[in-house]
C-alpha cells in the first residue's frame, strides 16, 4: 500500500491545444512522409506557433531548446498556476521520457554521418540528453527541489509516480511535479515500422504517433485535495506479445477490487485490453487520439482525474500499456 498522494492540479499541452480541456478537442492530424518508404502516415502534432509556446522562446536560456522543453514548461506552468502558494524551493520534479529530445539528436547525428565526427556541433550535443528539458524547466520556473529524469516506455510514467511517492514519504519535498513528454520527428516512423507498429492491423487499433506533455502536481498533505493516488503497481515486464498478456493480467490482479478500468490501450495492446477486462472497461467521452508514450500516460491520468472530479465514478484504475518494455497501472480515488 503506497502513501496516499493528493493531486493538487495538472496541466497539458496536446495536438488539441493548450490546457487539459483541449484533450477533448479534435486533434490536428497531418500526413508525414517516411524517408525509407514511399508512403506516409498520419501523425498528431502540436501547433508550435501557439502564442503560449512562442512566448517561452523569448527566454535567453530557451533560444536553442528543443520543442519538448516548451511542451514541458507549458504543462508544468499550468499545474503550478493552480497552486500559487506552494514553496517552489521545496518542490521536486520527476520527468519520464520514451524518446526525448529527438530533433536535436537527429541534427547532431546527421552532422556526424554527413560531415564527420570532427564537425559535429558541441552546441547541439547538450540538447540531445534526456535531462536537458528538465534542466530548462526548473531554471525557467524557479523550482529548487530535486530533479530526476527516467527513461522507458509508457509505463515509465508509473515509475515517475513511484519516485514522487518516495520523495514525499521521506519528507524530501512538500510537492512534486510529475511530467511525461515527447516530441515528434519523422525519423520515428522508420523505427515504428521496424517495430511492427505501423502494420494496418495496428493502425486500426489507434496507433497514431503524437507529441506533447502532461503534468501532475502532487503532495502528501491531506488538507489540500480529496483526490488521491491510492494504488500503484509497476515493473511487470514482458519479452513477447504472449508474455505481455500474462504481465498485464498479473499487474491488474494486484488491485483486489472491481474498480472500473479506463480504456487506454493502443496498437497491439488494444485486443489484449478488451479480452482481459471486458465489462470492467470505462470508456469516457474522449477517444484515444494519439500515442505519445509517457505524454499519453499523463493525458490518460488527467482523463481519469476529470472523471473523478465530475462525479462519474469514485475510483478509477488507469493502465499504462507499454509497447516495448513493461505494463503498469495506477488507481486514483476520491477520499476524505
Amino acid at each position: 500500500m503506497i502513501t496516499p498522494l493528493r493531486v493538487l492540479s495538472y496541466g497539458a499541452l496536446s495536438p488539441g491545444g493548450i490546457g487539459p480541456q483541449a484533450l477533448n478537442e479534435q486533434w490536428h492530424q497531418t500526413d508525414i512522409l517516411s524517408g525509407s518508404k514511399n508512403n506516409s502516415h498520419s501523425v498528431c502534432l502540436v501547433d508550435r506557433t501557439l502564442p503560449e509556446l512562442k512566448s517561452w522562446e523569448k527566454a535567453p536560456r530557451l533560444r536553442r531548446a528543443s520543442p519538448i522543453s516548451y511542451f514541458m514548461i507549458e504543462a508544468a506552468q499550468q499545474a503550478l498556476a493552480a497552486a500559487p502558494s506552494i514553496d517552489l524551493s521545496r518542490t521536486g520534479v520527476v520527468a519520464s521520457f520514451f524518446l526525448g529530445c529527438l530533433l536535436y539528436s537527429v541534427r547532431f547525428y546527421r552532422q556526424i554521418v554527413t560531415e564527420g565526427r570532427r564537425f559535429a556541433s558541441p552546441v547541439l550535443f547538450p540538447e540531445t540528453v534526456f535531462n536537458s528539458p528538465v534542466s530548462h524547466l526548473v531554471s525557467t520556473l524557479g523550482i529548487g527541489g530535486p530533479v530526476y529524469s527516467q527513461v522507458g516506455d509508457k509505463s515509465c510514467w508509473a515509475t515517475a509516480l513511484r519516485t514522487a511517492e518516495c520523495w514525499l514519504r521521506c519528507g524530501t519535498v512538500d510537492h512534486v511535479l510529475v511530467l511525461g513528454a515527447e516530441e515528434f520527428d519523422p525519423h520515428e516512423l522508420d523505427a515504428f515500422r521496424a517495430a511492427g507498429w505501423l502494420k494496418a492491423s495496428h493502425l486500426d487499433c489507434n496507433f497514431t504517433p503524437s507529441e506533447g506533455a502532461g503534468a501532475l502536481l502532487l503532495t502528501s498533505s491531506a488538507e489540500e485535495s480529496n483526490i488521491a493516488l491510492t494504488g500503484l503497481v509497476d515493473g511487470y515486464s514482458f519479452l513477447s506479445k504472449k508474455s505481455a498478456r500474462h504481465a498485464a493480467l498479473e499487474c491488474l490482479q494486484q488491485f483486489d477490487d472491481e474498480s472500473p478500468i479506463l480504456v487506454t490501450a493502443t496498437s497491439w495492446t488494444k485486443p489484449i485490453e478488451s479480452q482481459l477486462l471486458g465489462s470492467r472497461l470505462f470508456q469516457d467521452e474522449l477517444p484515444v487520439q494519439g500515442e505519445a508514450f509517457t505524454a499519453t500516460a499523463a493525458w490518460d491520468t488527467i482523463r481519469g482525474l476529470k472523471l473523478l472530479e465530475e462525479g462519474k465514478t469514485n475510483e478509477i484504475i488507469i493502465p499504462y500499456w507499454g509497447l516495448s518494455q513493461q505494463i503498469a497501472a495506477a488507481k486514483f480515488s476520491v477520499i476524505s
